[in-house]
């Protein structure tokens, strides 16, 4: 018995129903109904339980399944070994918002080596750009972590620590009261800076995560005026006066309207690069790997604060 069609069976398993699987592969319900009724009487046995119009692969569905993922992984590996040998195909890469620049940055130096590779980019979160990867949706992501997050478990590639920085309004009056302040111990947001407003990061991303876990152990709740996962609108919000943000140190150069203030012990997440698990480590993929770290460690890393004026 051949398993043609992989990707309509996985399609069906995947959308629990034939008439939603059949919108997403752009055929006809009447012939994905077709394939699976003929499929399961040449099998002699049915691949999923019909319950309210909810479909559940059985044990004979599950192992049929996992064969044509199987299938499907193979065939994509191969495509992806001969486009290599002519340095042709594409690499699917997933980054978080922040890693937009660092991909545009990188891009260049990349298609100057291989011109006829395309580069197909998916911005999303960490736990999604994870199970993204689990489901051989991308090849590679670009994300940032804490050190509470759950590490991949294929390994990662460094890119650099990335230090976290209070941004206040210039005009402050904790700036003008501090003007030679350029650290600060985590206590000041709960003491000096108490009446503040906050402009936080969405739920989910690593900043809200060190946001979250820095006024949680200070035992203080900040007024929090805006939630966004935009770091250079963040910026430009406290530039007007909306309130103060803690930002990655890099996303501050070249606003002059803003103050920031280093923590002390310093506030940092890491940059990584994940290659998904099993993946080929083509000849284009390790020059990509290259250039992101040089890049990232170029762009993203700040040795030091500019002085801020008196």
């Amino acid at each position: 018995m051949d398993i043609k069609n992989p990707e309509y069976i996985l399609e069906i398993a995947r959308q629990q129903s034939v008439t939603r699987a059949a919108e997403k592969l752009f055929v006809t319900q009447s012939t994905l109904s077709q394939y699976l009724l003929k499929l399961e009487a040449e099998l002699g046995t049915p691949l999923f339980l019909r319950d309210k119009n909810c479909l559940t692969p059985t044990d004979a569905g599950r192992i049929y399944l996992q064969a044509a993922q199987d299938i499907v992984r193979i065939q994509d590996a191969t495509l992806s070994s001969i486009a290599s040998l002519k340095n042709e195909g594409c690499i699917r890469l997933g980054c978080s918002s922040w890693g937009l620049d660092l991909v545009a940055n990188s891009l260049p130096a990349f298609k100057e080596r291989f011109p006829s590779i395309t580069l197909k980019l998916y911005e999303n979160r960490y736990l999604q750009l994870k199970a993204m990867m689990q489901a051989d949706k991308i090849d590679l992501a670009v994300i940032a972590v804490t050190p509470e997050d759950d590490l991949p478990a294929q390994g990662y590639t460094s890119l650099c620590q990335e230090e976290l920085v209070l941004v206040l309004p210039k005009d402050h009056p904790f700036c003008t009261a501090h003007p030679r302040t350029r650290k600060i111990k985590p206590a000041v947001l709960a003491e000096e800076l108490r009446e503040v407003s906050f402009i936080f990061s969405d739920e989910g991303s690593t900043i809200r995560k060190l946001e979250d876990k820095l006024f949680g152990d200070l035992m203080f709740r900040p007024n929090v005026v805006c939630e966004l996962n935009r770091d250079d609108f963040t910026q430009k919000m406290v530039a007007n006066g909306v309130g103060a943000a803690i930002v990655p140190a890099a996303d501050i150069r070249g606003f002059s309207t803003v103050r920031a203030f280093r923590f002390d012990p310093p506030l940092c997440r890491e940059d990584i690069l994940v290659f998904r698990r099993n993946v080929e480590r083509t000849e284009a993929l390790m020059c990509l790997e290259q250039i992101l770290v040089e890049h990232s460690r170029s762009d993203r890393q700040v040795e030091f604060l500019s002085e801020p004026e008196g």
